[in-house]
């Protein structure tokens, strides 16, 4: 029997020569920090569990085990994942393994290249694939302008393959690597923010740059006003567990702590450090400098002129700039030649920059004549929609629900929603909170424009019934 063809790799664009000034992040891992901000741990460290607190409030755990010869990952474990995370996107987020080499992978963590950190290099790609993590609902799949919160286990690297050259990965020595499930849904989906990684590698220690990592990330706060936090303020020892300090002593962790924050303060990213509180009620409260920075203002401009959040604007012009000129005149064309109000222009306009190709038939919308025909209110019913309520008041009350639900399957509505959505909306009728009948008029009002019409819908929906 032939043997099966090995998978279709991806291979990163990159040019060994480039010198990479901004990237990217994940935000989970940014926010969660799944490997230790310590240079060093003990040896024999192979299970941690922390709990924080995800950015709408909620206490949830984390848990990393390794097995027996292993060490949890720590110190430049972190950089080593950057780097991965941006190759990643040089290879155009594959679904399968990308290859890439070790000079490579140095350059994109920002690391000297020299044999001690080829050396660390096989060292920390060996922890990032032996950890398991446990997350309890504190993993976010974003999903267009909505998400959930899930539980995940997984591993940052799910799949490794690399040669040694005298104990250590070579220069051009290659390398195939896949990251976790999880962090390639949360890079394909745009949960992601920039990363100025010419800022970030510039930094001293891994602990300064972990902890830079860690600010960044809380800075995008979607419940903000403009999307980004002015400041951030912990219990000291809740900080320092989310940083995987393993100190429980307060004048411990100032010590360790006050090298890099004077480091930050000096560098002008942080404008204050301030201190509250003694022994173990102690707090630290960080002030930022400025809004991050994009190697694309003019595309951020763009956005927050229509309405996106100064935060949300940074991400994708940082993430997606290709997108946004064709997604910008798509928008502004829609606008003029919809037939209904947009209830959430802005939400609608970072959708189809992070989901372009769920809206490719704008294009073909008619634009409006200079007498256009009165059109029928969603209230005016057609001969389907009468059937529909027909059979809808013959139901038993028990039945109704679910015969909707069912309808709006068909309709091709539920594809579009996330399992939390999905949830709402069941509760939402069989509470009776919403009317049957009116929601499936509306649907398939929507239903008739296409998939476009029911995205757009779905937005207004999310806004009032489905809103978290």
């Amino acid at each position: 029997m032939p043997e099966p063809a090995a998978p279709k790799l991806a291979i990163p664009k990159l040019n060994p020569s480039l010198d990479f000034s901004s990237g990217l992040d994940e935000l989970n891992l940014g926010r969660l920090t799944l490997n230790s901000a310590q240079k060093t741990v003990p040896p024999d460290l192979r299970r941690w569990e922390k709990s924080i607190l995800t950015p709408d409030g909620r206490p949830v755990f984390v848990v990393c085990t390794v097995g027996d010869g292993e060490v949890v990952p720590h110190g430049l474990d972190n950089d080593f994942m950057v780097g991965l995370i941006n190759l990643c996107f040089e290879a155009g987020v594959p679904s399968g393994p990308f290859t890439t080499t070790g000079y490579a992978l140095l350059k994109a963590a920002g690391l000297p290249d020299s044999a001690q950190y080829y050396t660390a290099m096989g060292q920390s790609l060996r922890r990032l694939s032996k950890a398991k993590y446990s997350v309890d609902e504190a993993w976010y799949r974003h999903q267009g302008s909505s998400g959930e919160w899930l539980s995940q286990e997984f591993s940052q690297i799910s799949y490794l393959a690399f040669r040694r050259s005298n104990a250590r990965v070579s220069a051009g020595g290659i390398i195939t690597v896949q990251l976790g499930v999880p962090i390639l849904e949360s890079l394909r989906s745009g949960y992601i923010k920039p990363l100025d990684l010419e800022f970030y590698r510039t930094l001293s220690q891994p602990l300064v740059r972990a902890l830079y990592r860690q600010l960044d990330a809380l800075h995008f706060d979607e419940g903000a006003e403009d999307g980004l936090a002015k400041d951030i303020s912990a219990p000291l020892l809740a900080w320092a567990v989310r940083l995987g300090l393993f100190s429980d002593r307060p004048d411990n962790l100032v010590r360790a702590l006050e090298p890099a924050h004077a480091e930050l303060l000096e560098r002008e990213y942080l404008s204050a450090v301030e201190h509250g509180g003694r022994g173990r009620g102690r707090t630290v409260r960080y002030v930022f400098r400025g809004p991050p920075r994009t190697d694309h203002p003019d595309l951020a401009e763009l956005l927050m002129n229509r309405g996106v959040k100064k935060g949300m604007a940074l991400r994708l012009s940082s993430a997606f700039p290709e997108r946004i000129p064709a997604a910008l005149e798509r928008f502004d064309r829609y606008l003029k030649t919809s037939r209904t109000p947009v209830n959430n222009p802005a939400g609608l306009l970072v959708a189809m920059i992070k989901s372009p190709e769920q809206y490719e038939g704008l294009e073909a919308t008619p634009p409006a004549k200079a007498a256009p025909a009165k059109v029928a209110p969603l209230e005016d019913t057609t001969p389907l929609e009468d059937a529909q309520a027909l059979h809808l008041a013959q139901l038993p009350t028990e039945e109704k629900a679910s015969w909707v639900v069912k309808q709006l399957n068909l309709l091709g509505v539920l594809k579009h929603l996330s399992v939390h959505e999905k949830a709402s909306l069941g509760d939402a009728l069989s509470s009776g909170s919403l009317e049957g009948e009116s929601l499936l008029r509306q649907a398939t009002a929507a239903a008739f424009r296409g998939t476009a019409g029911i995205l757009e819908w779905l937005e207004q929906l999310r806004s009032t019934v489905l809103e978290p």
